[in-house]
């Protein structure tokens, strides 16, 4: 356990607030897989062995910002006209209850542009500062950023958890796609939050 770390991808209120601006998209697989839950039993049990978090936070919005930008696929361009993750709102904090805790050993990298959080961010020097070599993901989306994350750490030699309920989709069978078909492909295992939390607490 002492070269792994959990990373938190987007655990922003606008994802899983109910009033957050994404929330209601997400709303049928965030209640089907009790996400929050289980993101909170994944933190919970990183704090009790003192394994460190990363947190991976979208860039925030600000008006003008991604002006002028030519190679920004549509999803992304959602982003520019919902003002999602807006910089100095309520949706861009993080949830209540998730927060980086410093004294654990946590970790804020620099905010991702696109999908992955290792692509023009700091995540892989720092982890690699502490000799990380394992890593759990949990957060948001499971077949957007979680995916393209995970599966450039596998690229990066990293050992690769994802749990299966930490999670959600845009749909119900978007995450059912991902979790059985797509994670498999690259993951070292796909376990529930409660099966890794059981692991830390025998060390």
């Amino acid at each position: 356990m002492e070269k792994t770390a959990l990373v938190l991808i987007d655990v922003y209120n606008d994802f899983l607030h109910p009033d957050g601006k994404a929330t209601a998209a997400l709303s049928d697989s965030l209640t089907a897989s009790g996400t929050i839950k289980h993101i909170q039993q994944a933190l919970t049990a990183a704090r009790s062995a003192k394994i460190p978090v990363y947190y991976s936070l979208h860039q925030q919005y600000h008006d003008g910002k991604y002006a002028g930008f030519e190679r920004w696929n549509p999803m992304l361009r959602s982003i520019e006209s919902t003002r999602a993750f807006e910089e100095g709102s309520f949706g861009a904090e993080i949830y209540k209850g998730l927060e980086p805790d410093p004294l654990n050993g946590d970790t804020v990298i620099s905010k991702h542009w696109n999908q992955s959080s290792f692509k023009n961010t700091d995540l892989d020097w720092l982890l690699r500062q502490k000799n990380i070599t394992n890593l759990v993901f949990a957060g948001l989306v499971a077949n957007t950023c979680i995916e393209t994350t995970a599966r450039m750490a596998n690229e990066e030699g990293y050992k690769v958890t994802m749990l299966n309920d930490a999670t959600a989709g845009w749909t119900i069978e978007a995450m059912k796609a991902a979790v059985e078909q797509s994670w498999p492909s690259f993951a070292h295992e796909v376990i529930s939050a409660q099966e890794w939390q059981d692991r830390v607490s025998r060390g």
